[in-house]
């Protein structure tokens, strides 16, 4: 299953054709326009949507990565369905997490996760607008922020495109300088930016990286012999360890997910 788009080749959806050929474990439709999916292990149940945005190869990427690093207190900005969120709030050394989504249909999908997991203690969703962080939250309050911004610029998102969609692919909404901006405010003294971002658009990264150390950068190809789609990245307020480069990440081998992607897959 992909992210369900309007786009074309060549345009800024074209990173998401890595995750062509993504299939849940398991999906049962439910009335309430949503879809019960299974990600991860069979055993992992969710709803998000029957429309517009859907979980992909990219939620378990940034999951995977954000695992090893997310300590303390967590806020994931695009929570979407909640998944990282609550798999995030079960993980040793993670002491809560709140998620902010904008979109509303997102937003209910989250609660009702939320509930089906019994993580009402670890974890919070918001229906809120992250631009608005000074007002909904106080400074330096979180140890770690987790993101996968709108790859897209505005203005190359169809009009009428599907609910869900324009909010989570076009900056017209959030874009990669208020997110860096709202780092420099929510996060703790040495506290972690976590984040999958469109390669084409790491220009812009570099050039609001200000107050932060990139610690880790990792690549991501969708096989190894294509140009890298995203790149996962972690930076660190106020300095830190020098720079590493992890090996890259591929996506798709030999008609499949490559070994590393496959175990993300079917975690022990």
């Amino acid at each position: 299953m992909t992210k369900q788009s309007t786009g074309t080749p060549g345009d800024c959806f074209t990173s998401f054709a890595m995750t062509a050929g993504f299939v849940f474990w398991f999906r049962q439709r439910s009335n309430m326009g949503f879809t019960l999916d299974s990600i991860i292990s069979p055993e992992f149940k969710f709803y998000q949507p029957s429309h517009g945005y859907r979980i992909n190869i990219d939620t378990v990427i940034l999951y995977d990565f954000a695992s090893k690093y997310a300590k303390g207190s967590v806020l994931e900005i695009g929570s979407a369905s909640g998944i990282i969120s609550i798999l995030l709030s079960k993980h040793p050394g993670v002491s809560g997490v709140t998620g902010v989504e904008i979109n509303r249909d997102l937003y209910l999908a989250s609660l009702k996760n939320r509930q089906m997991h019994d993580s009402e203690n670890g974890v919070r969703f918001m229906n809120a607008d992250i631009n608005a962080y000074k007002t909904l939250f106080r400074a330096q309050s979180y140890g770690a922020l987790v993101t996968n911004p709108p790859f897209c610029r505005e203005g190359t998102v169809k009009k009428g495109t599907r609910s869900g969609l324009e909010s989570s692919h076009s900056d017209k909404y959030l874009t990669i300088e208020n997110i860096f901006k709202a780092a420099r405010y929510l996060l703790k003294p040495k506290g972690y930016l976590i984040m999958l971002f469109i390669s084409r658009r790491i220009d812009e990264v570099f050039t609001c990286i200000r107050g932060f150390h990139i610690e880790v950068l990792r690549f991501v190809h969708r096989t190894k012999d294509r140009p890298s789609d995203v790149f996962l990245m972690l930076a660190r307020k106020g300095g830190g360890k020098q720079l590493g480069i992890l090996p890259p990440l591929i996506v798709h081998e030999a008609g499949g997910y490559s070994p590393e992607v496959t175990a993300m897959l079917n975690p022990d």
